[in-house]
């Protein structure tokens, strides 16, 4: 793929300009999310977004350059709602309680926020932005070892960094579960993801 197709075609300078790429931004997770990147056409991106199709072309030279921003900004938004979940002191609340609003947090946004769905439901894409999401995924897994070393000083920061990690990929595949199960099933496997963690941490953290 060329690098024209991945980047965005034309930087806005003007606040006018920025608030059109954003409701094309938005527009364009909405569809993705509702009908998938393959039936999404730009056409409807445009009019969903109430601007015409050239504006769509000024910023973006195809549907997947669109799709790889669509699934970028919601990277920005995991990180985003990851430092709110957490809060200024995370160490000063009891572990469980801190994972369970975690895991709790991160599943109204794949139910709620058209961003995350967009990409939840196209993770055939994946290639699109597994750079972007490799980068977050190591910054979780940095602020997650983090807390960590508060409630198991002692543990080895090699051994927590592996703890850490499961845990950030054991929430993201469990959740991704979850979304494919749909809406009926999905509070047994958030169920499920938070008693795994319990049991898991339990044996390496303590108060």
């Amino acid at each position: 793929m060329g690098e024209d197709a991945k980047k965005l075609r034309r930087v806005p300078s003007q606040e006018r300009s920025r608030k059109r790429l954003e409701a094309i931004l938005e527009a364009g997770a909405a569809v993705f999310a509702e009908t998938g990147f393959e039936a999404a056409t730009m056409e409807a991106i445009a009019a969903r977004a109430e601007t015409s199709v050239g504006s769509l072309y000024q910023f973006f030279p195809n549907k997947r350059a669109l799709f790889r921003a669509v699934a970028e900004r919601c990277m920005e938004r995991t990180a985003q709602r990851l430092a709110e979940l957490l809060g200024d002191a995370p160490a000063s609340r009891e572990w469980e309680e801190l994972l369970d609003s975690v895991i709790d947090g991160f599943a109204e946004l794949i139910t709620t926020d058209p961003f995350f769905r967009a990409v939840w439901s196209n993770i055939q894409l994946y290639p699109e932005y597994a750079e972007a999401d490799a980068a977050l995924e190591n910054a979780m897994v940095d602020v997650t070892s983090g807390v960590i070393a508060v409630w198991a000083p002692s543990m080895e920061p090699a051994r927590r960094e592996v703890v850490a990690r499961v845990v950030v990929d054991c929430i993201g595949a469990m959740l991704l579960v979850a979304h494919r199960e749909g809406k009926k099933k999905r509070p047994r496997f958030i169920a499920e993801t938070k008693l795994m963690l319990r049991r898991y941490l339990a044996a390496e953290v303590s108060r």
